[in-house]
């Protein structure tokens, strides 16, 4: 079990955010598990034709089928959520006894596989001889791998984290802190300021202050990861539906709905569903900033949308009207 002790401090600064790498390296992992395959079909089939032909056994010397993952590679986002050159930056600037500590750790792990314990304990050994040059080389095909396997498909691939970051929000802010936990994942609970992580390892720790953030993903499920302090607290949980970001990716927009207006405004309308702001829209559809704007000021005419602002964000969301065009658009499920 991994136990978090939070104050009234550490709930305050709960926060949700995304992270490229982390859907890289996990995205990589996943890649070992046929089982777990099955749900990202579409996308793997595309990123096997990717990566052929480049040597990637160093970074699957680091990033084991199940067990420990060296946290270096999967760095806590920080007060703003970083990009992919950002955390790419953190990989390449960790101290070689970090990483030294970490691999040694990984290695001697009892809950990776003994069969790629046995294979990749050459590469380790040359890892630990010459950790500099190690860390350059995996940065390198960190980079490599995101720009083949997660860069074409990252604005539908965020748009999904996105979506479950603002659900998610909307429980925090209506609900508090102990709806959010227990709606997360099944291994995590939350009771008397303490977070529970159901897991095959065994840590207690204290927040002391610093918060903690939380990732969703669309690669790491089943599993729920963590990161513990002094590094950045981190709990990394599985976003639900995964399958509905692939099966959106294969059909076009169909619906009665974009029969009436258009499949962009009507996939405008239907994400509104969970108010949103510009950019947010443009990475859920996977269309310019600037086209989202155009179509919403048409919807806003249509009074289907409002606009406010909140800061220096314009949030949009669906009127009365626009709600009741989107449920009167679905079709209704009749019993067998």
């Amino acid at each position: 079990m991994i136990c978090y002790e939070a104050t009234a401090d550490d709930v305050s600064k709960v926060k949700f955010s995304p992270s490229p790498l982390g859907e890289a390296v996990y995205s990589f992992r996943m890649l070992a598990s046929p089982e777990r395959r099955k749900l990202h079909a579409p996308w793997v089939s595309d990123v096997r034709a990717r990566l052929k032909g480049v040597d990637f056994g160093p970074l699957r010397a680091v990033v084991p089928p199940t067990g420990y993952v060296p946290d270096f590679l999967t760095p806590a986002p920080g007060a703003e959520p970083a990009g992919i050159t950002e955390e790419l930056e953190m990989v390449r600037s960790t101290a070689p006894e970090h990483f030294v500590d970490e691999v040694a750790w990984m290695a001697a792990d009892t809950g990776t596989p003994a069969v790629w314990r046995v294979e990749a304990e050459p590469m380790h050994r040359r890892m630990l001889a010459e950790p500099g040059q190690a860390i350059r080389t995996v940065t390198k095909l960190l980079d490599v791998y995101w720009r083949l396997a997660l860069e074409p498909h990252w604005r539908r691939l965020h748009g999904g984290l996105r979506s479950d970051i603002r659900s998610r929000t909307r429980v925090l802010e209506t609900s508090g802190t102990a709806s959010v936990f227990s709606s997360l994942n099944r291994r995590i609970g939350w009771s008397e300021g303490r977070i529970t992580v159901r897991s095959a390892y065994d840590f207690t720790e204290k927040l002391g202050g610093r918060g903690l953030v939380l990732v969703p993903s669309i690669f790491c499920g089943p599993e729920v990861l963590t990161m513990l302090p002094p590094l950045g607290s981190m709990i990394v949980y599985p976003r639900p539906d995964v399958s509905e970001i692939w099966s959106r990716q294969r059909l076009e927009h169909s619906s009665a709905l974009a029969s009436l207006m258009g499949s962009v405004r009507a996939a405008v309308i239907e994400a509104l569903v969970t108010p949103a702001t510009t950019t947010e829209l443009a990475t859920a559809i996977d269309v310019t900033p600037g086209a989202i704007s155009q179509h919403v000021g048409v919807l806003r005419d249509c009074n289907l949308v409002l606009s406010r602002r909140a800061g220096r964000r314009v949030i949009h969301s669906l009127t009365e009207t626009g709600e009741a065009l989107v449920l009167g658009s679905r079709p209704v499920a009749h019993a067998a």
